[in-house]
């Protein structure tokens, strides 16, 4: 019995052997002819460590902070322009002894209904109450008459 298990196993190394040897030269020889010596060098480059990405994150973070304030103040300068003078050509100051042109009663009730009907909340900051704000003031200056 020892005899015969040698055989099977003897013959099955034998076939196997050649298909072996041929399919792993087969291999080396499409590996070596595929790469370059660039594919190489790019795997041998360290990739950064999470600390580093992360302080290079919060650098980048810390110079959007000036930028953030200049837009805020560079928009809260606009609106409150915008504001101030809609304010002076409704209240008649900008003139100098004429008589101030002022849009039709109708649409002054409309106006002072759309500044009354404004939901903000200052307090929270939210971008969203600067953004109606912003469109309650184009809709009543688009509603002041040219010239005023």
């Amino acid at each position: 019995m020892a005899g015969s298990v040698s055989k099977k196993t003897k013959g099955k190394k034998d076939r196997k052997a050649p298909v072996a040897v041929a399919n792993r030269k087969r291999n080396e020889s499409k590996e070596s002819v595929g790469k370059n010596p660039a594919a190489k060098k790019r795997k041998s480059v360290k990739k950064p460590s999470r600390q580093a990405l992360g302080r290079q994150a919060s650098q980048e973070m810390a110079k959007l902070r000036p930028i953030l304030k200049d837009i805020g103040s560079a928009l809260v300068d606009r609106l409150d322009g915008e504001l101030a003078g809609l304010a002076r050509s409704l209240g008649g100051e900008d003139l100098h002894g004429e008589r101030p042109v002022l849009p039709q009663p109708p649409v002054l009730i409309a106006m002072l209904a759309d500044i009354k009907a404004l939901k903000v909340k200052p307090k929270k900051g939210r971008v969203k109450d600067l953004g109606r704000l912003e469109t309650l003031l184009e809709s009543l200056s688009a509603r002041i008459p040219p010239g005023a």
